[in-house]
């Protein structure tokens, strides 16, 4: 049985990825929830992922920007988020999809429909570790 959407939440915040958590859940995704850029890599190296939701301050010795890197070079799809406004020209100018905390729902679920959109039309096929392929959110 093929997936619609996995997503991998990459917050420091507890509440914060509680939050996200819940908002996923409500649109149906299929998700798992990590507090740090470590704990990104070793998920990332253990199943496959759609999307990557990354708060770009992290703790550590990577930022958000940096791990969108690493979230990229596995081929998922990458949001940044933060409530920290002194990013915006800097997610501005990354070409990454980024949302500003707070964010509506409605904000997010766009932003994970575009993603999946682009990926459909790129037509990438990855095969996961249970043997489904990703196939496009009708």
């Amino acid at each position: 049985m093929a997936r619609v959407c996995k997503i991998l939440i990459v917050e420091t915040d507890d509440s914060v990825r509680a939050l996200l958590a819940d908002a996923i859940e409500y649109q149906g995704y299929d998700f798992e929830m990590v507090g740090t850029g470590r704990e990104m890599r070793d998920t990332l190296d253990e199943d496959d992922y759609d999307i990557v939701i990354i708060d770009v301050t992290q703790s550590g010795p990577e930022d958000g920007f940096a791990l969108a890197r690493v979230a990229r070079e596995q081929g998922c799809g990458v949001i940044l988020a933060t409530g920290d406004h002194s990013f915006t020209e800097r997610l501005r100018g990354s070409g990454e999809y980024y949302l500003l905390k707070p964010f509506r729902l409605q904000q997010l679920t766009e932003l994970v429909d575009k993603i999946l959109a682009e990926i459909a039309a790129q037509c990438v096929r990855r095969k996961r570790s249970d043997g489904s392929v990703f196939a496009p959110r009708t």
